[in-house]
């Protein structure tokens, strides 16, 4: 009867750690590994650089990799801040290339016909 209850006192120690531990990391990620980029499969390929991801109890790195770059984008890099007393990961993304042409609106081609 003993053992039971240790077990279950244990299984129930265990799930509310699990709990606790998927709570946003409150220390800062360890700095950045020094990556070499693989060699390049294509000219239309850009590397993204690896990154430490929050397991819930510790920071995991993610290696980088060659994504396929998308016309007109800009690869931005995700990166870690500190929000009040937590750490907060905003996932790398693409971003339209600024130019200083102004773009043209679908009313001035509808005008035009």
């Amino acid at each position: 009867m003993k053992k039971t209850a240790w077990a279950l006192l244990t299984v129930f120690f265990l799930a509310a750690f699990s709990l606790y531990a998927e709570s946003k990391p409150r220390i800062a990620p360890p700095p950045a590994r020094a990556e070499e980029a693989k060699i390049r499969p294509s000219p239309n390929h850009v590397w993204t650089t690896g990154y430490w991801k929050w397991t819930g109890v510790n920071y995991a790195w993610v290696e980088g990799r060659w994504i396929k770059a998308k016309p007109g984008r800009l690869w931005v890099a995700g990166a870690w801040t500190l929000k009040g007393s937590y750490w907060e990961w905003t996932a790398g993304r693409w971003e339209k290339i600024k130019t200083d042409k102004p773009e043209k609106s679908k009313k001035n081609k509808k005008e035009k016909k």
